[in-house]
C-alpha cells in the first residue's frame, strides 16, 4: 500500500513522466525542423539537435531537482503542464526570432515568463536553450548576443521571483525594462557601431514596448491562475449567507455564530500579522463544519470540502486542525486556535451568566498560557513575538466580545 503521506499518486507520476518525454523530445524535434528551415550543414543540424537535447535534459533534471529540494515559490511543485507548452511555444518562437534584427528580440519575456511557472534556475535554464537555439540559427550569431539576453533575463528572474498576494509589479517591471535597454546598447555598440543609428533605436523602442505589453498580459494569467486563483471560490465560501453556512445555521444556530466570531476574530489577526487572510478566514467559519455529516471528524470535514471545492491552503488548515493524528504547523491553524477557545470560553461563561463583567485580558492569557504549555503549538512555525503580537491583538478586541452575550 502506497503511503498516504505520499504527495503524489502512481498516476501523477506516470503524468510526469510522460511531460518530460514529451519536453525532450519535442525539443529535438524542433531543433532539427528549425536546422532544416534555415538550410544549416548536416554536421551543423546535428550540432543543434544534440544541444538542444541536452539543454533540455538540463531543464528536466532542474525541475526534478527543485521538486525534491523543495525549490519552488509559486506551488509549481508538481504541477509541470503549463510550463511545457509555454517552453515549447519558447522554442518555436526562438526559430522565428533570426528573422528579426538581433535588438529586436523579446527574450526577456520568455525568461520571465518560463520562471514563474518553473522556478529561478529551472528558468534561466530553459531560456538560455531558446536563447542558445535562435544565435545558433542566426546568420553571423555572436557570443555578445546571447550574454545580452541571457542577462537581462537573469536580472528579470530575479526581480520577478518573489512576487507577493499583494502583487506589486511596477518596480519589477521598470528594472527588468532598465536592464534590457542597458544590455541592448551595449550590444549594439559591441556590434561595431560606436553610435546607435536612427534605426537601432527604433528596433529597441519596439522590443522594449512589445516586451512591456507582453509582460503585462503575461503577469495576469500568473495572478489570475497562481497568485489569486482561488479568489473568487474564497469569495463565495467567506460570505456569511454561503449555503454550506446556511445549512450550519439550520442545524445550529449557536455553531453558526460561533463560526462567524471565529472567522472574524481570525480575519483580524491575519491583516496584522500578514498571513493568509482568505484561507484564516475560511478556517474560522469551517473548522467545525463536519457536524453536517454527523461528527466533527476529519473524513466528514474532508468529504465536504471535496464536495464544496474548499481551496487547498484552507484545506490544509482544517485539516491541521480537526485531525488528532496531524501536527499544528501553520500559523494560520494556530490563529484558528486561539480564535476558537477564546470565543468558546467566553461564550460558555456568558451562557452561565449574561449579565457577567468578565476580564477579558486574564481570560485570554489564561488560554494563551495554557495552550503553550500543553505542547499543541511544539511543531508550529509561529514565532514568539507573534504570539505576543496575537495576544495583544485579542485584547484590543473588548468592545466586540460583548456581543458574544
Amino acid at each position: 500500500m502506497e503511503d498516504k503521506n505520499n504527495v503524489y499518486t502512481t498516476k501523477s507520476k506516470v503524468v510526469r513522466v510522460a511531460e518530460f518525454a514529451t519536453l525532450f523530445i519535442m525539443s529535438g524535434v524542433i531543433a532539427l525542423l528549425g536546422s532544416l528551415i534555415y538550410g544549416c550543414e548536416k554536421g551543423d543540424i546535428i550540432c543543434n539537435v544534440i544541444m538542444a537535447l541536452l539543454g533540455t535534459g538540463a531543464v528536466i533534471f532542474s525541475l526534478a531537482a527543485s521538486e525534491i529540494h523543495d525549490l519552488y515559490f509559486y506551488k509549481n511543485k508538481g504541477r509541470y503542464g503549463k510550463f511545457v507548452i509555454f517552453y515549447l511555444m519558447a522554442m518555436i518562437l526562438s526559430l522565428l526570432f533570426p528573422l528579426l534584427p538581433v535588438l529586436g528580440w523579446p527574450f526577456l519575456v520568455i525568461y520571465v515568463l518560463l520562471s514563474l511557472f518553473s522556478n529561478n534556475i529551472t528558468g534561466l535554464v530553459a531560456g538560455s536553450v531558446c536563447l542558445m537555439l535562435s544565435v545558433m540559427l542566426e546568420s553571423g550569431g555572436s557570443y555578445h548576443e546571447f550574454f545580452c539576453y541571457f542577462l537581462s533575463g537573469l536580472i528579470g528572474i530575479m526581480v520577478f521571483s518573489r512576487l507577493s498576494k499583494a502583487f506589486k509589479v511596477g518596480l519589477p517591471a521598470f528594472i527588468s525594462l532598465a536592464s534590457l535597454i542597458v544590455c541592448l546598447c551595449a550590444d549594439a555598440i559591441l556590434s561595431g557601431n560606436k553610435r546607435i543609428s536612427v534605426s537601432q533605436f527604433a528596433v529597441m523602442a519596439i522590443n522594449i514596448m512589445i516586451s512591456l505589453i507582453l509582460l503585462l498580459i503575461i503577469l495576469k494569467i500568473f495572478s489570475n491562475t497562481m497568485i489569486h486563483r482561488y479568489n473568487e471560490k474564497y469569495m463565495e465560501i467567506n460570505d456569511p449567507e454561503c449555503p454550506l453556512l446556511v445549512q450550519l445555521k439550520e442545524l445550529s444556530k449557536e455553531e453558526y455564530y460561533h463560526a462567524v466570531h471565529t472567522a472574524y476574530l481570525g480575519d483580524r489577526i491575519a491583516k496584522r500579522l500578514g498571513l493568509n487572510e482568505l484561507a484564516i478566514k475560511a478556517g474560522g467559519y469551517y473548522h467545525r463544519i463536519g457536524i453536517l455529516k454527523g461528527e466533527n471528524t476529519w473524513e466528514n470535514v474532508e468529504r465536504i470540502c471535496k464536495e464544496y471545492r474548499i481551496p487547498p491552503d484552507a484545506c490544509r488548515i482544517l485539516k491541521e486542525y480537526v485531525d488528532p493524528n496531524e501536527d499544528m504547523v501553520s500559523k494560520e491553524t494556530a490563529v484558528i486556535l486561539f480564535a476558537d477557545c477564546i470565543v468558546t470560553s467566553i461564550s460558555r461563561l456568558f451562557a452561565k451568566d449574561p449579565k457577567a463583567e468578565l476580564n477579558y485580558e486574564q481570560i485570554i492569557d489564561t488560554i494563551f498560557n495554557t495552550k503553550l504549555e500543553s505542547g499543541e503549538l511544539f511543531k508550529s512555525d509561529i514565532s514568539i513575538a507573534q504570539l505576543r503580537e496575537m495576544r495583544k491583538i485579542f485584547s484590543e478586541e473588548k468592545l466586540y466580545y460583548d456581543f458574544l452575550r
